[in-house]
């Protein structure tokens, strides 16, 4: 047990080691890309407080604020295709007419298992639920 333990914090010191490495190599050119809040423009007109319409949008885009949010979905999208790949696909649920709504269920063989209900609370304008599996 103690030499498997050696052996573990080991190797993750070597992983830890290299992420930090490659993270510091990698920073100068992701900073670049890691701006916050709204684009560079020339002040407008006030719509609210003291913003103006640029701003005000910037405010309620979540992607104005999350720099790395493509590298996040890329994630999101094949994380949840790999779940896919060892739960299987879930069957599609009809709770309305349209083909947008409906629930992905995603079943289990055992008997009374707990329930898991995931509800996106968010602005969902862009994406793909089956990619916040």
């Amino acid at each position: 047990m103690a030499i498997e333990l050696a052996a573990s914090r080991q190797q993750f010191t070597r992983r830890a080691a290299l992420g930090g490495a490659a993270a510091m190599v990698a920073a100068p050119a992701l900073a670049e890309d890691c701006r916050i809040g709204p684009p560079p423009h020339a002040k407008g007109p006030l719509v609210w407080m003291d913003m103006d319409q640029v701003e005000l949008d910037a405010a309620y885009d979540q992607a104005f604020y999350a720099p790395l949010m493509r590298e996040v979905t890329n994630r999101l999208a094949s994380t949840s295709e790999a779940v896919r790949g060892r739960i299987g696909q879930p069957m599609r649920e009809s709770y309305g007419p349209t083909d947008v709504e409906k629930l992905d269920v995603f079943r289990t063989q055992r008997a009374k298992a707990p329930i898991f209900v995931f509800i996106h609370g968010g602005a969902w304008l862009g994406g793909e639920a089956k990619n916040s599996v």
